[in-house]
């Protein structure tokens, strides 16, 4: 990147950045700039405000740099992740897009970038041609793979974007996401004891990944194992005690284990946010059957099959 000869201002900024002082540093940019209006000063600005939040104002800075250099891939790059960042992703393809044409279709972060760009823009198809492109050139990539496997995920090819799983944590036994995307993929395909595995080994290593633990409960709950899922419902909700999906297997297994009263405060802490919720008005209902409540039951029958017509 050429910022020019500044040095005494330089070695001041890089001071301030390394005591994560990043007024100082941004106010020091703008001295630079005072004297010094090289591209490579604007995008050093751009990165700074992105740094402090001020996303709008970086930018202008990365545009003010391409104007200067209209091939600058540093500024389209991070003008690029900034877009995609606010969300603006048909903006953020085209940055992309434009890299990609300065780079001549060799730049593999470059093509990463615009395949994850075309997956939030639900373009599914370009992006895992794109992606195929980069696992031609580099199959250890796991990241890729991973990124595959959450598309194929999200267009329903489950056993294909499992095998795309396996490979990235072949490469990265340590990548959890797809671990738990794994394991999502078994539960749907009701393979629960491989699913468990991956779950708990995720908990193993962070028991406060509320995502696996509810896996975990819902697992245990359909094999039965009620005494070891309420315990696994207890834990989350001391990580997350205004859910109201961890009451509802809460109830569910307080009604299996015949703690009809308890299940019933469980199925009242749902429908307090959620009264639209059939299963907590459905489990309610049972644990009022089951306590001889008729009447009270088979109103709360009633209003689970008002939600689901």
């Amino acid at each position: 990147m050429d910022v020019g000869n500044d040095n005494g201002l330089w070695n001041e900024y890089f001071d301030a950045l390394e005591k994560r002082n990043y007024k100082k540093a941004l106010s020091l940019i703008d001295k630079i700039l005072e004297s010094n209006k090289k591209p490579g000063v604007y995008v050093m600005k751009g990165r700074m405000l992105m740094t402090l939040g001020r996303c709008e104002e970086a930018l202008k800075y990365f545009d003010e740099a391409l104007k200067i250099n209209p091939k600058y891939t540093l500024a389209y790059f991070l003008k690029g992740v900034l877009l995609l960042c606010l969300g603006r992703l048909e903006e953020a393809k085209g940055v992309f897009l434009k890299l990609l044409e300065l780079e001549r279709y060799d730049n593999i972060v470059a093509k990463y970038a615009v395949a994850l760009t075309l997956r939030r823009l639900d373009e599914f198809d370009s992006a895992l041609k794109l992606l195929d492109e980069i696992l031609k050139e580099y199959p250890k990539s796991a990241i890729t793979w991973a990124e595959k496997g959450e598309i194929l995920y999200r267009e329903g090819k489950l056993q294909k974007a499992l095998e795309c799983f396996d490979k990235a944590l072949k490469i990265n036994p340590k990548d959890y996401e797809s671990l738990l995307y794994k394991g999502e993929i078994l539960y749907k395909l009701g393979r629960f004891g491989e699913a468990l595995k991956c779950f708990e080994k995720i908990v193993k290593k962070n028991d406060k990944d509320i995502r696996a633990l509810m896996y975990i409960t819902q697992i245990l709950i359909y094999l039965g194992r009620l005494n070891q899922a309420l315990e696994y419902t207890k834990k989350a909700l001391k990580l997350n005690p205004d859910d109201p999906l961890l009451y509802l297997y809460k109830g569910i297994v307080l009604n299996k284990l015949g703690k009809y009263k308890d299940a019933i405060k469980c199925f009242d802490k749902v429908l307090e946010t959620n009264p639209n919720l059939p299963d907590a008005w459905n489990g309610k209902a049972v644990a009022l059957e089951k306590l001889g409540k008729l009447e009270e039951a088979l109103e709360c029958y009633n209003r689970a099959l008002d939600i689901y017509e």
